[in-house]
């Protein structure tokens, strides 16, 4: 970006920058994704976590807090939903009066601004007001406004910060905060959202309102609740944040949505970043994971007078080895305590085990019994003659989540905590009308999460290291083929009933209104029914009523290749439950350096 160098000299990652007398050095630390993971707990397991959690990023925000005297803390949306904690207090407890926990967690933490992200809406407007109102710090979002036009939080905000420079010299900064939202935000929670607010292109905000808040302020910080992709994002992306970050005015980007780090080695080769230096298109960004597992950090240095950027350091600090902040822990206790008793509530029983092990390379009932419960739901709910198919997924499946990120639900009872583990998210139930051709081009866009596969060679990765298994997402009740030695056209063999799918045949088929809105490469459209229930509780009406008790049908499998295996990486629990995929010519190689069970798969 034209005006900046980079003076900043930083011994070693998270060490405060070398003392200029004529500089200030201010530092923004930032969260983003924490999806209410308040307590090192995992509800749905019930058992404690040994990473990640808000309460331990308390700990290293105070550490980080104490090594610069300029410092301010931000939030990047997307913190009031995605655990049993916050689906507790939504739809269980209510707020009644109370605080919201994530809010008493932030004001504990004294958060200086923060910005709504897309999961905020979930549980409708109504709701999330309220937890806003009880924040003691400002939300700002730039592109999301009423049906109306009038701004549904303020688009940005000015921090007056006193400050000193390396000489002790004191000035008046004025920080400028401006925050955007994935505007796909109209599509995955139309069923609360429609007819009340509207979304506009982050880019196009930006150019929009940097401007008039440049002329009140001294720098720009962008809250982008929006993932790092190439340079050239169309129109309404929903990754954004690197064409964000090349907005004349803007001097820092906080990324986020994606779940991922930057700066870190899964960006090298993008043309817009640099992540030896730290940045987008030159402008110094940071993106701090998910679920409280990293915590951001941008060190710039300012030229009192002018209040240049005339030096930098980004990175994302750990929370691994951070312990929970006992004052935190103190502040959001009841609730917790409150929700671990709310995950235990009895939704049914299954006479199998369900589990996700295998489901990046066979059919898996836990897989299957979400595609089930969908298909049964829209058939009841529609009552026409049109075919119902239902897809289904694998949130938890290793990846990016690590190799303790899998469901595994024995045989027995059903409790809240296990719905959620299996579907992670309360998304909006759904019904599309698809022609057979629009059902091979959805499981074509499924079947691409594969890498290619070289025919006649050994041990190939089947997948990128951290892949989003909730991209896996199949049509059930065909049955097909993936051939990965092709880069398109995978999808072999696609049949109904035995017989080949007529591409003009009509299907109503069952998903969420995540995916009706395009989410991860999907083709959007407008559903013909949506809501009012949770995809969540669709499923626990199913376990409810028919509990699971058969394995999976195979419905798909590779397409053979003689002479060729890929390495497959999962939990090492995996190893006692191989009699699931006994049809399956695996086997087991050993543990990976992140933990893992890898395995080999003959094709």
């Amino acid at each position: 970006m034209p005006g900046y160098s980079n003076d900043l000299t930083v011994a070693a990652a998270g060490d405060p920058p070398g003392g200029q007398q004529d500089r200030v050095h201010l530092r923004i630390l930032a969260t983003s994704d924490i999806h209410m993971h308040l307590h090192p707990w995992d509800y749905t397991t019930a058992q404690p976590t040994a990473t990640q959690s808000l309460a331990r990023i308390a700990t290293l925000a105070a550490q980080a807090r104490a090594e610069a005297g300029n410092c301010i803390l931000l939030d990047n949306g997307d913190f009031l939903q995605g655990s049993p904690m916050g689906d507790w207090v939504a739809h269980g407890r209510g707020l009644a009066g109370r605080i919201h926990p994530v809010a008493a967690a932030m004001n504990h933490m004294r958060y200086d601004a923060a910005t709504v992200g897309n999961h905020e809406f979930n549980y409708g407007i109504q709701f999330l007001s309220q937890v806003l109102d009880s924040a003691a710090f400002p939300f700002v979002s730039a592109n999301i406004s009423r049906a109306d036009g009038s701004a549904f939080l303020p688009r940005w905000t000015v921090l007056i910060r006193r400050v000193r420079d390396g000489a002790g010299r004191e000035h008046l900064l004025r920080i400028g905060i401006i925050g955007f939202a994935p505007p796909q935000i109209m599509t995955w929670d139309r069923a609360v959202l429609e007819g009340v607010l509207t979304t506009e292109d982050i880019v196009a905000a930006a150019r929009a309102h940097v401007p008039a808040l440049r002329r009140e302020c001294d720098i720009v910080i962008a809250l982008s609740h929006s993932g790092i992709a190439g340079e050239g994002e169309a129109a309404g992306a929903e990754n954004a944040s690197a064409a964000l970050a090349a907005v004349p005015g803007i001097d820092a980007v906080v990324a986020g949505h994606s779940h991922q780090i930057f700066p870190s080695t899964a960006f090298e080769g993008l043309p817009c970043a640099d992540v030896a230096q730290g940045t987008l298109h030159g402008t110094p960004a940071v993106m701090p994971g998910f679920w409280g597992s990293h915590l951001g950090v941008i060190d710039l240095s300012l030229r009192p007078g002018d209040w240049q950027v005339t030096g930098w350091r980004c990175h994302a600090r750990s929370s691994d080895d951070a312990a929970p902040d006992p004052e935190f822990l103190a502040v959001t206790a009841q609730d917790h305590d409150e929700t671990v008793d709310f995950a235990r509530r009895p939704v049914g029983k299954s006479l199998i085990p369900l589990n996700t092990f295998f489901s990046m390379i066979a059919p898996t009932r836990a897989v299957g019994l979400i595609a089930d419960a969908g298909a049964a739901h829209a058939h009841n709910l529609l009552g026409d003659d049109l075919p119902v198919l239902g897809t289904g997924l694998p949130f938890k499946a290793g990846g990016r989540g690590g190799p303790g990120y899998f469901t595994d639900i024995p045989a027995g009872p059903i409790a809240l905590r296990h719905v959620t583990d299996l579907y992670c998210y309360p998304n909006s139930f759904a019904v599309l009308r698809l022609s057979g051709a629009e059902v091979e081009g959805w499981l074509e866009r499924a079947a691409a999460i594969f890498n290619r596969i070289e025919p006649g060679l050994p041990d190939q990765p089947l997948l990128p290291p951290e892949v989003p298994s909730y991209n896996f997402d199949l049509i059930h009740g065909l049955t097909f083929r993936i051939d990965l030695s092709r880069t398109a056209g995978r999808i072999r063999d696609l049949r109904l009933n035995g017989a080949p799918l007529d591409p003009d045949a009509a299907f109503h088929v069952a998903t969420s209104s995540y995916r009706a809105g395009g989410t991860g490469g999907f083709s959007p459209r407008p559903p013909v029914a949506i809501g009012p229930a949770t995809m969540r509780e669709v499923l626990m009406d199913r376990i409810a009523g028919h509990p699971p008790a058969a394995t999976q049908a195979p419905f798909w499998s590779f397409v053979s290749m003689p002479g060729t295996s890929v390495t497959f990486d999962t939990s090492p629990r995996a190893i006692n439950h191989l009699h699931e995929v006994a049809h399956l010519p695996l086997t087991p190689i050993g543990p990976t350096d992140r933990g893992f069970l890898r395995f080999r798969l003959d094709l």
